[in-house]
């Protein structure tokens, strides 16, 4: 909602000529893709979007993977380009990149307020973008906050910056899919969370800060959002006092009080430039109808609807899709996506009433009521579906997503996010759906009445026993299958004998080296101390094979012979001996001995807090010690030898 104290001098009323008012409205921001770049041949994977930097590709966790160019334009704030789906899973032509979307933004935001003395055209009057374009924070995005470049003028002022004004998310869509064979609990069940991109920006446009977001699922499904938060706008001027337009706020002090926040709509209406695949698309128009014979019979009839149409109060189970019927999936269906719009309408405005309309795409048709753009100034949907020549083959959609606010006390600042949105659901884009597991890959075309898995998944690894203990070379071992999910058909099992990851070759009796193979191997000399793994392939007719290797089974090397098991306690002798070296200081003699003779290798001396080793000979060693100030302790010991165990001895050395 714009803040009539904050209006734009820039406004659509106010561009006479609108070929001046364009150049005067427009900015720089984020590099863009064309507006409708080539796609590729039907079967073949798109081509990558030609954005540059302002490409986004993001694998999800789950597998299925969007990119597409993203930028932030001055009015119309975020703007999807060359938007690009694949899935995680699929068969044929579904594993690449399939272009569906060309153009997405918010073509306008029209608020009327329910007093009638006051309507504001947001996209066209102020814009989503330049100054109004909010730095994203920690706060507001916990994802990859990307850098948009901008260039606006603020009155006489050149304002050139970058900020990071783009959020870039992976989410959490809750339980992606279900399925459970049977009734009983021990049945193989199948599920999957879900995950999907966010791609959004903040705005402030008046009182109110707005959330652009579109959420790309791990399905495929695109769902375009617009969040309001906020503040209520102030009451005082064109906000009145009576109940029937608004709501009280705060306390109620007297009868006079003012304190009335005035309800209004966010007319919300999007243009989305389809693009599935190459070639012509069409629209194609569901109806239902009842039998008054047979209340629970409802017949279906789609129609192409080839002309540019408004959906002026449809029935409620009327639905649309965008077909291409050139570009087919696996199955050889057209592919398409169906348009969802839950939301309501504002059905007061002619403009706002229909859920959606439908035009041919034309560059001059940007804004969906106060067209900035000089080729058609403007005009609104009403005009471009009126001024319409051409059989409808290039279908733009003209979403309206209506919201009709009715502030209460809890709407108080900060105002929480309301919301307003719809859906494009893929309708036979992909031959099966886009997670689907390989347990499921073969049930196309209702055939999950044969019950167990489509593919061989091991549960628990195979594992290898050994036929004596120790081993070494000559002992047998034996591999089990491990266990397997029911399979469609008998699983059989193949074994393939591994030695450090390696296939293990032997030469058979045809003097050819042949791989070990079968349940059984027998260790030989070249794998003592060699990690030994078995891989087990499972396979049946119908049935995708399945690999899972053991854990790895080590015959160790053989323990080099003890000299002497039985070490035993030697006696450490120490001794001061009576004449001291030239400069006066003392020497300790160090003598390890045993029924073994003479104990060999170092000994620690510590005295004073200082640590020196000497080496012994024939189990002796003199050391010199500090000249005697006072009386100190000197400690020495032995850390033992393949004969002798370890010792320590303690002398003190006197003045």
């Amino acid at each position: 909602m714009a803040d009539p104290r904050h209006r734009s001098l820039l406004t659509a009323a106010a561009c006479s000529v609108l070929l001046v008012c364009a150049t005067l409205l427009s900015g720089t921001t984020t590099l863009a893709g064309p507006s409708r770049a080539a796609a590729a041949a039907p079967g073949a994977s798109a081509e990558e979007p030609a954005c540059g930097p302002a490409l986004v590709t993001r694998t999800l966790s789950t597998g299925s993977a969007w990119r597409m160019c993203t930028r932030i334009h001055p009015f119309k704030g975020l703007v999807l380009e060359d938007v690009q789906f694949r899935s995680a899973t699929g068969t044929g032509d579904d594993q690449g990149w399939l272009r569906v979307i060309g153009s997405l933004y918010l073509a306008q935001l029209n608020v009327p307020y329910d007093t009638g003395t006051d309507v504001f055209d947001d996209i066209t009057g102020i814009g989503f973008g330049n100054d109004r374009l909010l730095t994203q924070t920690p706060e507001t995005c916990d994802g990859d906050a990307l850098p948009v470049e901008q260039s606006f003028m603020v009155g006489s002022k050149l304002v050139e910056r970058t900020i990071p004004g783009i959020c870039v998310r992976e989410a959490e869509t809750g339980l992606a899919w279900h399925s459970q064979e049977g009734w009983a609990t021990t049945s193989d069940r199948y599920a999957q969370q879900g995950r999907a991109l966010e791609v959004s920006s903040l705005s402030k446009a008046g009182w109110y800060e707005y959330q652009q977001k579109v959420t790309l699922t791990d399905q495929g499904t695109i769902t375009v959002g617009l969040g309001a938060a906020g503040d209520l706008a102030p009451s005082e001027g064109f906000f009145r006092t009576d109940p029937a337009f608004g709501w009280p706020i705060g306390p109620n002090e007297d009868e006079d009080s003012d304190r009335h926040a005035g309800s209004h709509w966010h007319n919300a209406i999007y243009r989305v430039d389809f693009a599935i695949g190459s070639g012509d698309q069409q629209v194609e128009e569901w109806d239902y109808e009842g039998d008054p014979a047979f209340p629970t019979r409802v017949r279906g009839e789609g129609t192409i609807r080839d002309e540019a149409f408004i959906a002026e109060d449809p029935p409620a189970t009327t639905w649309w899709r965008v077909v291409n019927p050139t570009a087919l999936n696996a199955d050889g269906h057209p592919r398409s996506y169906e348009i969802v719009n839950d939301a309501i309408q504002n059905p007061y405005l002619p403009l706002t009433r229909p859920p959606l309309s439908f035009t041919n795409d034309h560059p001059c048709q940007e804004y969906a009521s106060s067209n900035l753009n000089a080729g058609c100034p403007g005009q609104s949907v009403l005009d471009y579906v009126a001024s319409e020549t051409k059989p409808l083959t290039e279908p733009v959609a003209w979403v309206s997503v209506g919201y009709h606010h009715i502030p209460r006390d809890e709407d108080q600042s900060p105002m929480p996010v309301h919301w307003q949105s719809f859906s494009l659901a893929p309708r036979d884009l992909l031959a099966q759906q886009a997670l689907t597991p390989a347990e499921r890959t073969c049930d196309n075309g209702l055939t999950t009445g044969a019950g167990g898995s489509c593919a061989a998944i091991n549960v628990a690894a195979p594992a290898i026993a050994a036929g004596n203990s120790p081993p070494g070379a000559g002992t047998l071992l034996t591999a089990d299958s491990g266990t397997w999910r029911r399979a469609r058909e008998l699983l059989a099992y193949e074994w393939l004998w591994l030695r450090d990851g390696e296939p293990i070759l032997a030469t058979g009796d045809d003097g050819l080296p042949s791989a070990a193979t079968g349940e059984t191997y027998r260790l030989t000399d070249a794998d003592i101390g060699r990690q030994i793994t078995v891989r087990v392939t499972a396979s049946a007719t119908g049935v995708t094979p399945g690999i899972a290797t053991s854990a790895p089974f080590v015959a160790p090397l053989p323990t080099p012979p003890v000299t002497n098991p039985a070490r035993t306690a030697p006696e450490l002798k120490l001794k001061i001996l009576k004449k001291g070296d030239r400069r006066g200081r003392p020497r300790l003699r160090i003598v390890v001995r045993g029924d073994q003779g003479g104990g060999a290798g170092v000994v620690t001396i510590q005295r004073r807090g200082k640590v020196v080793t000497a080496a012994l000979s024939d189990g002796r060693v003199t050391v010199r010690l500090p000249r005697p100030g006072k009386r100190y302790r000197v400690t020495v010991s032995y850390p033992g030898d393949q004969w002798y165990l370890a010792a320590t001895a303690t002398i003190r050395v006197r003045r």
